[in-house]
């Protein structure tokens, strides 16, 4: 193996709190003020930094020519003055530019940079100047834990001066270290131009021009776009140097640790920074350097677009749900819903098409799973990790949605024309449920990469094959090193053991260790290993493939070791989708009179069930690469419901036992989110009021459908606060459990109610209270349904056994007391409130049509779950839905508010996030898929099969523009967890929401993958719409078919047998009228429902022992 030598950070500039860290060649690693982090992206040592300042070449036609004066320039030294500022020399045949940067010389924390340009030409030199940066604002931490989260929450407020044109201020609204940060960003000449995010400044063309825009545009968009990567940009004036003159020209970034309340009104005063400027020297002190070539600073190599020809070639079969834009192919799916995506639809993506795989083994949530996360653009494995997904990373996180940083995870680099070149966007994509295939076509050859996970065992696998090529290629293949959670963290040791190189982590005895193997033509080996630690960093393996090559990541944890085995591609796609089938008890629905749709289902059955897995026992997603956790509300639905839907009764007591392993000792409720692996002491211990309910309704809903009471009987430990998170030494049983869970109920209801108070918040993460008045003395209008259905239906599974008739006569009167006042205070005006606030002994509502201080009238989700829980009459039910259609439905799906809360640059008065957030996105935008879901559940409990068929397929990314005509392109096969509006900033949103319900403005995908709502809509679509599900083991049919259906057909097991179901919607839409078994009439009794007539109960000693492997079971509606 060859060693090279690395450092990460050679020096740092200083000026007060301000620290400005490079790395060799001054390449800007990072910039600090004490914990804060100023910049949002933390160079990764191979790599460049994305701010800039850019000298743009000028004349009557246009751009001449853009050079970068920072990085990324071929003509650049670099050196110190005689005071130790850092400058960066530009030398062209035209100018030389030079850039300073210097710190403020009185009290503030301000930092500049000088740019003086000299005409050296024949010819008067005309130019702009533009600065970019990116900013976080955030705590190191909580930056490099999501970049994505923290741009999300930075407010920019953009101020024109008289003087000096445009300068923003950009707040951090979310409480850090030091409070909220603030920088003020501007230029002592007049700036006539500015942007504030990434996807402006690079857009999505960079993902294949590898350049920003204002190398192609003239100005810079002058719109505040609050989106996901803050990067606010400057564009200066023109300025016309006569040859022979120059020109100094100055940015500023003024910093404060903490800035009150919202964001400023009013710049700070640009001459009072400008005095505390001084002049820097421009002369040498040091030598002269030109800056260290970086090791991905390689062309990309982007594939060539398909004939029709080749891509029926490559993609056999039947090709559906085909997507065009201007008679371009941009996607279809084929085969097994496998999904292709061709390069051109990435050109109209901002959330570039991405997939994580996951080893098959991911059914039990305690076996070491291994996973990896895939894009389009060359990113053949990332964030791959064994075990937990946070602190067991063997590969780095693609931090950069727009592929910038090109040396994350892991990447392939080929030698075309004698220079080797990385691959970047293929002339195609295609997913399976446990693949990523990149298809590059070029003039020299074919080269297609794909990347697999086993069905049965922790390895993945990485095979490259080239075709057509005049001779073998020479590749490097590289890796990013973690082991651990963040990059540069742990020490990296890489060692050869006969054929293969083993990874592991100093000073680790306990976490994973990774082995890489390879075959086919590798031979060489590279580490970059960091001079002060000498852990290695990355690691390059070299070859030459004539036809295929391969790597294998496997490993070692929990007495599991994968290490050298080699996978079949063909075997284990198979294995897999017959996991699949086995798993989702081999479904699959056709509708005779809509066998679109039909398919639509099918296809979000199999890639939402890839999706839920997922989220069970890989916790984190495409947006959120951090998680590793179960939120306990999260677990106690998406995984919950999903097997249970399935009849995988063993996964879901295995979930129920070791959520309860981690309730409180001291008080009976639970963290907010808990790790479930040997990392189970990390949790977050503030939860929400709603959160200790939960569990108990996932345990209600569990006894209810299979009447296993036995499970109470349990003896689990607890998790002690007192020590440090640990399980107790002492067990109880699972009723003893559910006892405690129910004393803190009681304990926590507001003084003089038998209303639970709010805590810290309920179900919408937005709408966390901003005192502790409302977390003691409000009542959520949701939370208080929901215990009631919760504490019903456990009252309903253990009625019938009599040593349970004491805890029950408990349950009883608790549930009589909180329905009594539930309808007291609650309900006003025959209307439901979101939330009530006692205050001094007075009710005060909020979130209802007499609220005069929030303006919001309307609540989703108190609406939605009375209906759910049945604590609505029918004449209140059936009022309720009018309301939800009359005032909350809108093209994309219902949303959680008539209106969204006032956004005041930050300000807080009732909510944290919900007045927090400056971006549009995920709940802030009220359309929050899973709230849409429920919905879907509200609909079937009242019958409502037309509406019910409408608002089915808002959430299915599978054509969903046939569903919501406004909805922007997007991924088609991956959850989004929201529907966001497409409007620049909240203030935008807040004053032209209307246009949304007209389909006025697009509707785009937010976060996707890591959310409960796959597995919820799973059991949706089974247990409510088709109508399958059991109770005390006996068959429930309760199907809500719009007659727009048509008769449908179901393949589906029950009771572990295959079985065709015939649903056909005659004399109404839902309740069985007749059901056949085999041609013979089955009985059945009708159910309660308070809305409509109910579910047909057919006992199991009735139906079970007349089940064939063939037999069609028919249901008259």
């Amino acid at each position: 193996m060859i060693t090279k030598s690395i450092t990460n950070v050679v020096h740092s500039a200083q000026g007060g709190v301000l620290q400005f860290n490079f790395m060799q060649g001054n390449m800007l690693k990072n910039m600090l003020a004490g914990d804060i982090m100023l910049n949002l992206f933390d160079t990764p040592r191979l790599d460049m930094a994305i701010a800039n300042i850019f000298l743009r070449q000028l004349d009557d036609s246009g751009i001449v020519r853009v050079t970068p004066l920072l990085f990324h320039n071929d003509q650049l030294v670099t050196y110190k003055n005689a005071q130790d500022e850092i400058i960066w020399q530009t030398t062209t045949p035209d100018f030389t530019a030079f850039v300073t940067l210097s710190f403020s010389h009185g009290q503030e924390e301000t930092y500049y940079y000088s740019v003086r340009v000299e005409n050296h030409g024949a010819q008067a030199l005309r130019y702009d100047l533009i600065y970019g940066q990116d900013l976080s604002l955030s705590d190191a931490g909580a930056t490099k834990t999501n970049e994505s989260y923290c741009s999300q929450y930075l407010d920019h407020k953009v101020f024109s001066l008289d003087k000096y044109g445009y300068t923003v201020s950009s707040r951090q609204n979310l409480p850090q270290s030091t409070g909220n940060p603030l920088l003020q960003l501007g230029s002592f000449s007049p700036a006539v131009g500015f942007s504030t995010d990434g996807y402006q400044f690079f857009a999505k063309q960079y993902k294949f021009s590898h350049l920003p825009t204002i190398v192609t545009e003239p100005s810079l968009e002058n719109r505040n776009y609050q989106y996901e990567m803050a990067y606010v940009a400057l564009q200066l004036q023109p300025v016309t140097l006569s040859a022979g003159d120059s020109a100094d020209s100055v940015f500023y970034g003024f910093y404060l640790s903490h800035q009150p309340e919202a964001n400023i009104a009013q710049a700070f005063d640009v001459a009072r920074i400008r005095a505390n400027y001084r002049q820097p020297q421009r002369e040498p002190a040091t030598e002269q350097a030109s800056p260290t070539q970086q090791g991905y600073d390689q062309r990309p190599l982007s594939g060539d677009k398909l004939t029709a020809e080749e891509i029926e070639q490559l993609f056999d079969g039947e090709k559906q749900f085909v997507e065009q834009l201007d008679g371009e192919l941009l996607s279809f799916f084929y085969q097994e819903a496998n999904y292709v995506t061709l390069a051109e639809k990435e050109r109209h993506l901002e959330r570039p098409t991405g997939h994580i795989i996951s080893s098959g083994n991911n059914i039990d949530f305690t076996n070491p799973i291994m996973n990896s996360t895939h894009y389009i653009y060359g990113v053949f494995n990332s964030h791959l990790t064994l075990g937990n997904t946070s602190f067991n990373k063997l590969l780095g996180v693609n931090r950069n949605m727009l592929n910038q940083f090109k040396s994350s995870g892991q990447r392939i680099l080929v030698q075309i024309g004698g220079e080797y070149r990385i691959l970047a966007m293929p002339s195609a994509y295609e997913v399976g449920a446990n693949f990523s295939r990149w298809i590059y076509k070029l003039a020299e050859g074919m080269i297609q990469v794909r990347a697999f996970a086993s069905q049965s065992e922790p390895v993945i696998q990485l095979d490259i094959a080239v075709s057509g090529h005049s001779q073998p290629l020479n590749v490097i293949v590289s890796h990013q090193l973690i082991m651990g959670n963040m990059e540069e963290e742990a020490t990296v040791q890489v060692e050869r053991h006969g054929d293969l190189l083993q990874i592991s982590r100093t000073g680790d005895d306990h976490g994973p260790r990774f082995s890489i193997a390879t075959r086919g033509g590798f031979t060489g080996v590279e580490r970059y290993v960091d001079s002060d630690s000498q852990g290695v960093q990355y690691l390059l393996l070299q070859g030459q493939i004539a036809q295929q090559a391969s790597i294998a990541f496997g490993g070692v944890l929990n007495g599991v070791d994968s290490r050298g085995k080699w996978l079949d591609f063909e075997h284990e796609r198979q294995a897999y989708h017959a996991q699949y089938r086995a798993l989702l008890n081999d479904f699959s629905v056709s509708f005779s009179a809509a066998p679109q749709q039909a398919q639509k289902l099918n296809h979000a059955m199999h890639w939402f069930t890839h999706n839920a897995l997922t989220h069970y026992s890989s916790p984190h997603g495409l947006e959120q690469p951090a998680g590793a956790a179960w939120g306990t509300r999260d677990v106690s639905q998406g995984p919950i419901e999903f097997f249970m839907a399935m009849g995988r009764y063993q996964q879901v007591e295995a979930i129920l036992c070791q959520t309860y392993r981690h309730q409180y000792l001291e008080t009976g409720t639970w963290p907010q989110w808990f790790m479930f692996d040997e990392y189970a002491q990390v949790q977050q211990q503030e939860s929400h009021g709603d959160i200790v309910v939960w569990p108990l309704k996932a345990l209600a809903d569990y006894l209810l459908a299979t009447d296993r009471v036995a499970l109470l009987d349990t003896r689990l430990p607890y998790t002690s606060i007192k020590q440090n998170f640990a399980f107790t030494g002492e067990q109880e049983t699972l009723l003893q459990h559910v006892q405690r869970q129910i004393d803190h109920i009681v304990a926590h209801l507001v003084p003089g109610t038998y209303l639970s108070s709010y805590g810290d918040g309920d179900w919408d993460d937005t709408l966390q209270p901003a005192n502790q008045s409302l977390r003691e003395n409000m009542v959520s209008g949701w939370t208080i349904p929901l215990t009631l259905q919760t504490l019903k239906t456990l009252t309903k599974a253990l009625q019938a056994y009599p040593q349970f008739a004491d805890f029950i006569a408990r349950i009883v009167t608790l549930t009589s007391n909180m329905e009594a006042d539930y309808h007291k205070y609650l309900i006003k005006d025959g209307v439901i409130s979101g939330f009530i606030h006692f205050n001094q002994g007075e009710a005060e509502y909020l979130l209802h049509p007499t609220d005069t201080t929030t303006q919001i009238k309307y609540r989703l989700l108190p609406a939605k779950r009375s209906i759910i829980s049945e604590s609505f009459d029918k004449e209140m039910a059936e009022q309720h839905m009018k309301i939800i259609m009359d005032n909350l439905m809108y093209p994309d799906g219902v949303r959680l508010m008539d209106r969204m809360a006032e956004y005041k640059a930050g300000k807080q008065t009732y909510f944290k996030r919900a007045e927090l957030s400056a971006n549009l996105g995920r709940e802030i935008g009220l359309q929050y898929c899973h709230a849409h879901i429920r919905f879907i559940e509200a609909l079937c409990k009242m019958g409502m099969a037309q509406a019910l068929y409408d608002n089915l397929f808002k959430t299915i990314p599978v054509g969903i523009q046939e569903s919501v005509p406004n909805a922007e392109l997007r991924q088609a096969n991956s959850y989004f967890s929201s529907s966001d509006a497409k409007f620049d900033d909240r203030y935008q949103a807040y004053n032209n929401f209307d246009q949304l319900k007209t389909g006025a403005v697009a509707a785009k995908a937010g976060w996707r993958i890591y959310s409960s709502g796959p597995g919820i809509y799973i059991n949706q679509i089974v247990s409510n719409v088709l109508g399958v599900r059991y109770q005390a083991g006996d068959l429930l049919l309760d199907p809500v078919i719009s007659r727009q259906f048509g008769d449908v057909t179901l393949n589906y097991q029950l009771y572990n047998l295959p079985v065709t179901l015939r649903i056909y919607p005659q004399q109404g839409e839902f309740t069985p009228k007749r059901v056949l078994l085999d041609g013979q009439p089955l009985a059945f009794t009708l159910q309660d429902n308070p809305y409509r007539s109910g579910a047909a109960l057919i006992h199991r000693q009735e139906i079970e022992g007349r089940l064939t492997a063939h037999s069609q079971l028919e249901i008259y509606l």
